[in-house]
């Protein structure tokens, strides 16, 4: 048995051995007066350097998480990559795997976000961006004006060019895991969907027909009475070289996997009214000279990109009642028609619409 004094408070040891006694007491008398210091004296095998790297971590966690929360975290997560590769590096390789998958358009749509991008993170290696980083980028994207925030719609679509670019990184090897996937994606419930009212579809038609003896009925009755993509080597450029896919005798046109943006084969039905406009006016789908007079006459009538095909879908669904059979013909999902062309139009302008016939 030892004895002694911790803060004034006399306590007695009983053990085995003295030896054994000593150490309890020293124990005791080290608690007493690390419960009154804010430094410990402790024995450890960490190095001073160590220990101050662990204080320092404790510090920037406390008092959220555990420095083993922090620890289990990490070594679920993280993993070095097998090789480093800057930002700009991969994005060229990136670009290069999608050509020919995708539309020009669109690929190039890609190439300018990357390239803002890198230049956002000073080309740093991908495997150094964090879901903070892609964050900030997000944030910095502004409206045409160069001032206000750029719309949800343009952080979604930024954000999703971002996500495929790492989805594609970590199928290489290049990042341990996605930095994109946790970023918010804003909710855009009430997304407009632009249609040409049925009047002026009769005077888009009207005006084609008596342009240069209906040089473009092909062209702008494909895109509006049957949903074909337009655009620069679009659905409807890749059907131009392929004509014998417009079927008049069979009443359907042949969009081939080669043709499609979704690289999906689909079938559209020639309804009554285009089979007219077809037969009434027989072209190519891409005449000459046919870039410029197409730019004018949608500027003239101040056509969007996909005013025409959205038409086409609000149109056919409300004429026709079917979600399935309105999917097939457009190559989207029962879901997308469902959410953004039902009930776009009524049903009585859906009916006006597949009756715009040419005048005889």
């Amino acid at each position: 048995m030892v004895d002694g004094y911790v803060n004034g408070k006399r306590i007695r040891i009983r053990c085995k051995s003295e030896s054994e006694a000593l150490m309890r007491k020293s124990e005791k008398e080290t608690e007493a007066i690390n419960a009154e210091r804010s430094s410990r004296f402790i024995q450890t095998r960490l190095t001073a350097a160590q220990l101050n790297e662990a204080e320092s971590c404790f510090d920037r966690l406390a008092p959220k998480y555990a420095l083993t929360e922090a620890v289990d975290y990490f070594l679920r997560h993280f993993r070095a990559p097998d090789f480093a590769i800057t930002i700009s590096e991969a994005s060229t390789r990136f670009q290069t795997e999608l050509e020919g998958t995708i539309r020009t358009r669109t690929l190039l749509q890609i190439g300018y976000t990357l390239r803002d991008f890198e230049q956002f993170t000073d080309n740093t290696h991908v495997h150094e961006i964090t879901p903070a980083i892609v964050e900030g980028f997000l944030n910095s994207l502004r409206a045409r004006d160069g001032v206000n925030k750029a719309s949800k719609k343009s952080w979604n679509n930024t954000r999703q060019i971002v996500n495929q670019f790492f989805g594609w990184c970590k199928s290489k090897r290049c990042v341990s895991e996605n930095p994109v996937v946790d970023i918010k994606r804003f909710k855009i419930d009430s997304e407009h969907i632009d249609v040409l009212p049925v009047d002026k579809c009769q005077d888009l038609m009207k005006h084609v027909a008596e342009f240069k003896g209906g040089k473009l009925v092909w062209y702008f009755g494909l895109a509006l009475f049957a949903g074909i993509r337009p655009g620069n080597r679009g659905e409807l450029e890749k059907l131009a070289d392929s004509p014998g896919l417009v079927d008049l005798e069979n009443k359907v046109i042949r969009i081939t996997a080669a043709i499609s943006k979704t690289r999906k084969a689909r079938q559209v039905k020639i309804r009554p009214n285009l089979l007219k406009w077809l037969k009434r006016y027989p072209a190519d789908i891409m005449p000459i000279n046919v870039h410029n007079e197409v730019v004018a006459i949608r500027k003239s009538f101040n056509l969007s990109h996909d005013v025409l095909r959205h038409t086409f879908i609000s149109s056919h669904v409300m004429a026709f009642g079917s979600f399935a059979e309105t999917a097939i013909e457009a190559g989207n999902s029962e879901q997308i028609i469902r959410e953004h062309y039902l009930n776009v139009i009524t049903r009585a302008q859906a009916k006006a619409f597949w009756k715009i016939e040419p005048n005889l």
